[in-house]
């Protein structure tokens, strides 16, 4: 099916947004997932066993998914920021057709949205931005663009949008963006963001600091992606692994209302990680990062503890936050003093 990006998402954050909205977009995509997992196209049927909201000041939302650890295609050997794409290892041109449920504008099917056949949440599906360029996992301002069209272009207060960077728990080399709906109120939906430099603002009362920037603070759609785009891409060029993740968030958390009209976009400078990733274990990628963490484990699943989480968060991406942190906000003050001279000349 195609489906128009571009004449729907004319803004990031809307007044409309509901805690229950749908759009047609919502509906669509929610109609094209059932039907793919009716037809037997996953290689499981979404079962979260249990879940739990652990105990403590960061409510961390632990799910139990045993399928997700022992039936999901086995994750490429990552090993390096600049790997190469390999087209003799598992690409999403190699998708079958009904693994793509949505053509997004284009006639080329070259943007499109597929189930991901590994769900860890409903409705878990795969943005692919220019998938037949055969390009590897690195954020191009193209695919930001579709990233936040595409997050856009939903209703629902708990749509969901993630990336994993090469060595950071990237599963395939070959640029994609995950795309779910996780209906549980999240801590980093609403929590008290520190000033930093320009639009920047800083996750800092979190295990995992990281960087922010909310659309709330920036003019148009084009700053929201350009002034993300220059902290990733500085993390791309310098070879630092990172995740990023784009949530809806309160516009005025000060306020005791259950509206989330404003979007935050989190990218964490983290730890490198190397090689295949351990599908049984506990990893950190970017929704475990936000506080969303699925655990294939029954075992791990009963002893996970809030202070186990902390610790692994810190252990991730502490001493690389405190590594760039003074780099990324003299990057941010350049652009913004080069912004102003350009107006001056104007």
């Amino acid at each position: 099916m195609s489906y128009n990006s571009s004449t729907e998402a004319n803004c990031v954050s809307s007044e409309d947004i509901k805690k229950d909205e749908e759009s047609n977009f919502d509906l669509v995509l929610k109609e094209k997932w059932m039907e793919a997992q009716k037809n037997g196209v996953f290689r499981y049927i979404l079962n979260i066993q249990d879940w739990k909201i652990l105990e403590g000041k960061y409510h961390f939302l632990v799910q139990l998914n045993i399928d997700r650890g022992y039936k999901r295609r086995s994750p490429e050997n990552i090993i390096s920021m600049n790997q190469p794409f390999n087209e003799k290892d598992f690409n999403f041109t190699k998708l079958v057709s009904e693994e793509q449920i949505m053509n997004l504008n284009n006639t080329d099917k070259d943007d499109i949205i597929a189930i991901n056949a590994s769900p860890i949440e409903y409705c878990h599906s795969l943005l692919l931005p220019q998938r037949c360029k055969q390009l590897p996992q690195l954020v191009t301002k193209h695919s930001l663009v579709k990233a936040v069209e595409l997050f856009s272009l939903s209703l629902s207060s708990y749509i969901r949008v993630a990336f994993n960077s090469l060595c950071a728990f990237a599963s395939v080399n070959h640029l994609h963006w995950h795309l779910y709906y996780l209906k549980w109120r999240m801590l980093l939906e609403y929590i008290d963001l520190e000033e930093y430099a320009g639009p920047i603002q800083i996750l800092g009362n979190y295990p995992a600091k990281g960087f922010c920037i909310k659309y709330s603070n920036v003019q148009n759609m084009d700053d929201f992606v350009n002034w993300a785009f220059l902290i990733i891409n500085y993390l791309q060029n310098n070879q630092i692994a990172h995740n990023i993740y784009i949530t809806r968030g309160k516009s005025n958390i000060k306020e005791n209302k259950e509206e989330y009209r404003d979007v935050r976009i989190y990218i964490w400078a983290r730890k490198s990680s190397q090689g295949a990733k351990d599908i049984h274990a506990f990893n950190l990628a970017a929704c475990e990062l936000f506080g969303h963490l699925s655990i294939k484990s029954k075992e791990a699943y009963e002893n996970v503890t809030e202070e186990y989480v902390t610790r692994a968060l810190r252990e991730a991406t502490e001493e690389t936050f405190s590594s760039v942190a003074a780099k990324i906000k003299a990057l941010v003050e350049s652009q913004i003093n080069a912004v102003a001279v350009q107006k001056q000349t104007v």
